[in-house]
């Protein structure tokens, strides 16, 4: 039987970064001041901002799409991993071994 390998717990926490990256992505850092870096930097760090509004709206955009995206992965390698289990533990015989099945469903002849 092929196994697959879901690296659950990362998909998980990237899931989890994107969204503290939703929630970060519009706060500024409180009491800036553009002074604070100097003269040389107000004007770019500034303009900077302002362009970075648009680029901005984007990334929240993608990003909650991405984290949503890990979120359904999850919950379906999750309910598929419970559904084998179940399964697993249907198709056992009460001796421990399991029962065989053709494609009908029903017990294979021997």
């Amino acid at each position: 039987m092929a196994e697959i390998e879901m690296p659950g717990d990362e998909v998980q926490r990237l899931g989890e970064l994107l969204g503290r990256v939703v929630e970060l992505i519009d706060t500024r850092p409180s009491g800036y001041n553009p002074a604070d870096v100097g003269p040389p930097l107000v004007r770019p760090g500034s303009d900077f901002d302002d362009a970075w509004k648009d680029g901005r709206v984007q990334v929240k955009r993608n990003s909650k799409d991405l984290k949503d995206g890990c979120d359904a992965i999850v919950k379906a390698f999750a309910e598929f991993d419970a559904q084998m289990g179940s399964s697993l533990k249907e198709g056992s015989s009460p001796s421990g071994g399991r029962a065989a099945t053709n494609s009908g469903g029903g017990p294979r002849p021997s």
